[in-house]
């Protein structure tokens, strides 16, 4: 052979190496070709973009890198059969990121210059599994769908038949494939087929209908039919498909809702007359409305004036008692001082009571929850039952549960208001014997507790005909009773829906002439707040000695009120200057700093609203805060909220005493 002859012959094999080496970098699968050991030499573009390594990572890579770790011994065998021969499997290949995706690999074991290599071709399957997925869901949902799918030749011929065909028609499959499909088609209506056939072969667009199919037991049905033609892989049209609903339930349905449609059309007149009726009362019904409206909007604002004009000159009268009972009286004027102060206070609880039974029936009696501690408001219950058990020569005895949690979020005002209530009438209605008071834990959630409450008494008893009016409002026990001991009998019909809104309730156990244990039970919230307002708690017991220095400028219009103010103030240790109204409050404030302000809420020329409203927005710029607390005889609900959400840090309600004044006073200062 010539050397030209060899060099074409070179120069074909060289061509073809490179018509080689190019069909495999950009082949569709992936190629990679394997050390003995399993090292990755060489791979083609494809293996690049779909591991998502560069050429030079993968090139850095063995074959176990690509692999399931946890399945290491698999693929070492699977490699090792490739060495030898050939192999096909699928599997799981990694990506880069970690994701994982499914493969076909095809792998054969081949040698070059006696050295063996590994040859493999990889696919990806992630779509084809995802179809086969999807065309074994779609295959269960048509087998078990509650319709009849039914596939058929274009002559009629029945070539598949599900299971909501078997359970509608009542055949089963091998009964029915490759029987004609007029075997569950009555004879009246086989020129539906036919009808049908035609427009599919026409390619006409083909609605749902309602028409009669027969069972294998000769009953027909109704039904409805949507049809869809088949076509082969080729685009030839083969066949149709029904899917087939039995709705003769629905038909049933029908007539009977076609009967009532009767019926109700013979009422029809008379609705209209009825109609006719009503619209002649509506305008009287509305004009009814706006009346009610109107009367229940003049109440409220005759409660909240009424309130605001009783309790300011009663903030007159407690401040002057407190005042008094800390001069030098003798026994005569401490006595008289006593009855007027009682009286006072009682007086004041039948105004409280009053707007409190207004708040009821209104639907604005709410709860206000705060963080306190329930130990000091047992101790402070204890000391008050004690003082009046002691008055009448009562024995008392308590139980606390050692086990209760203190800390609590709930409305300490409205839990004083209930205990006090009940241990009041405990006194009231026992002359002789003994009072017992008793609270223990029920229950304990992560974040609740519930407590009841017990008050057991040794006195007149309850009647029995009376026992299921005792919760009634304005009910007493008898004419008797009400000559000898006072009251509203308004007490226990709020305690019940104070114990509701509580998640609670109340309720007692008497008998005449041997005593009565009424039960409260209330829910609260746990506080696990760090150090639970310890200031608060112990504002009590600091001593006057912490108001030295400190600085108070009240802002009231009422000229007893600013005298008895600025003499429990002065009493307290305080420095205070005051002025009349909100303007004089502001120019003050211009060359002056206090440590706290008393702001009342009705005032001339300048109101306790609009002087925090301005207070505050110049601390906008200032950074800031006066200490401001609401001074106000308005006591009806939501005032208080409306005194927070205007910017003001507390509320305190007129009447207030002395050491009201001072602890609320110490919250800030």
């Amino acid at each position: 052979m010539s050397s030209e002859t060899n060099e074409n012959i070179n120069k074909k094999k060289y061509n073809y190496l490179q018509i080689y080496e190019a069909a495999i970098r950009n082949a569709n699968d992936i190629i990679i070709l394997f050390s003995n050991q399993g090292n990755i030499l060489e791979v083609n573009r494809k293996a690049v973009d779909t591991y998502g390594y560069t050429e030079e990572e993968l090139l850095s890579k063995n074959i176990f890198e690509l692999r399931n770790r946890e399945r290491i011994e698999l693929a070492i065998m699977q490699f090792e059969k490739a060495k030898s021969g050939d192999v096909e499997f699928e599997t799981m290949h990694f990506k880069s990121d970690g994701t994982s995706f499914p493969v076909e690999v095809k792998s054969i074991g081949i040698e070059i210059n006696n050295e063996r290599f590994v040859l493999s071709i990889i696919r990806d399957i992630s779509n084809r599994i995802k179809n086969e997925a999807e065309i074994r869901e779609l295959a269960s949902l048509v087998e078990n769908t509650e319709d009849a799918i039914i596939g058929k030749t274009l002559d009629g011929i029945i070539t598949s038949w599900n299971i909501g065909a078997e359970k509608i028609y009542g055949y089963k499959k091998e009964e029915v494939i490759g029987k004609h499909i007029s075997i569950i088609i009555p004879d009246e209506k086989i020129n539906d087929f036919y009808e049908i056939i035609n427009k599919i072969k026409n390619k006409e667009k083909i609605r749902g209908f309602e028409s009669k199919r027969r069972k294998k037991n000769g009953q027909l049905i109704d039904v409805s039919i949507t049809v869809s033609p088949i076509y082969d892989f080729e685009g030839n049209l083969i066949g149709a498909s029904n899917i087939t609903r039995d709705i003769t339930e629905n038909k049933k349905v029908e007539k009977e809702l076609r009967d009532k449609y009767e019926e109700i059309s013979a009422l029809y007149e008379e609705l209209i007359a009825i109609e006719e009726e009503l619209r002649s009362n509506y305008q009287e019904l509305e004009k009814a409305k706006e009346e009610a409206d109107k009367a229940n909007k003049a109440k409220s604002e005759f409660l909240a004036n009424i309130s605001h004009e009783i309790r300011t000159p009663m903030n007159g009268i407690i401040g002057i008692i407190d005042l008094l009972k800390v001069t030098e009286l003798n026994n005569n004027q401490k006595e008289y001082l006593d009855m007027l102060s009682n009286s006072s206070r009682l007086l004041l609880g039948i105004l409280n009571t009053i707007l409190d039974i207004s708040k009821i029936e209104s639907g604005k009696f709410e709860l206000t929850l705060k963080p306190f501690n329930m130990k000091k408001t047992l101790d402070r219950i204890t000391k008050e039952l004690s003082i009046a058990c002691s008055k009448k020569s009562l024995e008392v005895f308590y139980y606390i549960d050692p086990y209760i949690n203190f800390d609590l979020i709930g409305d300490e005002i409205r839990l004083n208001q209930v205990l006090i209530n009940i241990i009041n009438n405990a006194i009231k209605f026992t002359e002789k014997g003994q009072i017992m008071f008793k609270v223990k834990k029920l229950r304990n959630t992560n974040n609740k507790i519930t407590l009841e409450f017990s008050v057991k008494d040794t006195g007149i008893g309850i009647k029995e005909e009376f026992k299921n009016d005792i919760f009634k409002k304005f009910v007493q026990q008898d004419m008797t009773y009400t000559k000898k001991y006072d009251g509203t009998g308004l007490g226990l019909a709020i305690s019940k829906d104070i114990a509701k809104l509580m998640n609670g309730d109340i309720w007692f156990e008497s008998i005449e002439n041997k005593g009565s244990t009424f039960y409260f039970t209330a829910e609260f919230l746990l506080n696990y707040a760090e150090d639970i307002n310890n200031h608060n708690l112990n504002a009590e017991d600091d001593q006057i000695v912490s108001s030295k220095n400190k600085r108070i400028l009240l802002v009231e219009d009422n000229e007893i009120n600013i005298k008895i103010t600025c003499e429990m103030l002065n009493r307290l240790g305080y420095e205070y200057e005051y002025v009349y109204d909100g303007k004089q409050a502001l120019e003050k404030l211009k060359e002056n700093t206090f440590d706290l302000i008393l702001m009342d809420i009705q005032m001339p020329e300048l109101n306790g609203y609009d002087t925090t409203r301005i207070i505050r927005e110049k601390e906008i710029k200032t950074k800031e805060h006066a200490n401001i607390i609401a001074m106000t005889a308005y006591s009806m609900n939501g005032d208080r909220e409306r005194c927070i959400e205007i910017g003001m840090d507390d509320y305190i309600s007129k009447p207030f005493d002395m050491n009201t004044l001072k602890n609320v006073i110490l919250r800030f200062i």
